[in-house]
């Protein structure tokens, strides 16, 4: 029976976080563009790719990538653009303070693509906001995204009583997702949740993204034109997805959900 199965799985993977505990965080920074300044961003954010292939080169962080709003399906206005960047762990997160960690990426810029980037920042852009997420899992690799790529993000609200609850039956998806992404309905399978109770761009506990190669895939996803339930009743036969669904569906809010697409990211 699933919930059989569903125990023997979160067993397995309690032990294996006890042997080896994870430690990235996936930092998001939310983005307001100066109005017209909006070339002069995308241009300045082509030279912080550079800068950030050389971070990711010494480790220093693992994933860079520029994502613009493209449509709040349910959310507020306040932002433009974010920036999202894994970290192998917080102590790279807190090194990126050090003005000595960009000494060396910095090197491989020129004078004028240091004034039109770097010296130019504040005048294109305020910070409207930082947010700190713990990956727990997922599945597809964020490594096989690409540059137009559209992400869905599902902001979830989940009551104390109910939060073990629901992140053990997010988990026992994994496998559903894993085969989900081998059938192409999408590319990546993200379960981040909130490390720090900031409530930036609302208050929710755990962020669910999914990774598509366009917006009209992006679109039919979100609007239940597509699922999973095909991989589900591979994964768990004999299975009754609806009742899952509704188990699922009784332990959370979701709270609102935006399209963005990958304008620039890490080689």
């Amino acid at each position: 029976m699933f919930f059989a199965t569903l125990v023997v799985a979160i067993f397995v993977t309690v032990a294996s976080h006890a042997q080896t505990p994870r430690s990235t965080f996936l930092e998001a920074t939310y983005i307001k563009v100066t109005p017209g300044m909006n070339e002069n961003y995308l241009n300045a954010s082509k030279i912080f790719k550079k800068l950030n292939d050389g971070r990711k080169a010494a480790k220093a962080l693992e994933f860079w990538g520029l994502f613009r709003r493209a449509y709040p399906l349910k959310g507020n206005f306040d932002f433009d653009y974010a920036i999202l960047e894994l970290f192998p762990s917080g102590k790279e997160m807190q090194d990126r303070k050090d003005m000595t960690a960009w000494d060396e990426p910095v090197k491989g810029l020129t004078a004028k693509e240091i004034s039109t980037s770097i010296g130019a920042l504040n005048t294109l852009r305020t910070l409207v906001g930082r947010d700190v997420f713990d990956p727990r899992f997922g599945a597809g690799s964020i490594e096989n995204v690409k540059v137009g790529d559209y992400v869905l993000r599902s902001k979830i609200k989940v009551t104390d009583a109910n939060m073990d609850a629901y992140e053990k039956i997010l988990e026992s998806l994994k496998p559903v997702m894993e085969e989900a992404v081998k059938s192409g309905k999408f590319k990546t399978w993200n379960v981040l949740k909130r490390a720090i109770a900031t409530n930036v761009d609302g208050d929710y506990d755990f962020l669910v993204t999914f990774y598509f190669p366009n917006l009209d895939e992006a679109l039919l996803f979100s609007s239940g034109l597509t699922d999973v339930k095909a991989e589900f009743k591979k994964v768990f036969p004999g299975e009754d997805y609806a009742a899952f669904r509704s188990k699922q569906i009784a332990l959370r809010e979701i709270i609102g959900q935006e399209l963005w697409e990958l304008v620039e990211k890490t080689d």
